[in-house]
């Protein structure tokens, strides 16, 4: 089953967004086109509770970049984005969803960041995409997005 997974194409990370991806948006328009192409369809979305571990302003002294040792891992500092229930979390207003049967969520553990699309940066949890994946008898897999 030929699958397309689209990636945290949120607001957060497309122009305007507070961890913007410069030309962010230029995404959105060849996956909408690209869409019908699959059997499948599935997204990820970044969704931190507030006060995220990754959020530079939840340690004194520290900027957005910095990278820091957290629990014997280098964890880069973000600026807030994609805070569960925020304007920036949602998928950006122009991806076309009819198509995306399951939206994974990731980045929802406060103490650990999660960049993968399946499993959290110590890979202690996993996302669920892989077992859907799985269950759904996804083959040839295409990622796209931020």
């Amino acid at each position: 089953m030929k699958t397309l997974v689209l990636v945290d194409v949120q607001n957060d990370f497309t122009p305007g967004g507070s961890l913007q991806v410069p030309g962010g948006d230029g995404i959105i328009d060849p996956v909408n086109k690209i869409q019908n192409r699959f059997d499948l369809v599935v997204a990820t979305q970044d969704w931190h509770p507030p006060g995220h571990v990754s959020f530079a302003s939840n340690h004194e002294g520290k900027e957005p970049f910095e990278v820091i040792d957290l629990d014997g891992r280098e964890q880069t500092l973000w600026p807030d984005h994609c805070v569960q229930g925020s304007e920036g979390a949602r998928l950006h207003p122009r991806l076309e969803l009819s198509r995306v049967e399951a939206i994974f969520r990731k980045g929802m553990d406060r103490e650990i960041d999660s960049y993968s699309a399946f499993y959290d940066n110590g890979h202690l949890k996993s996302t669920g995409l892989a077992g859907y994946l799985r269950e759904k008898g996804a083959g040839e897999l295409h990622f796209a997005g931020l």
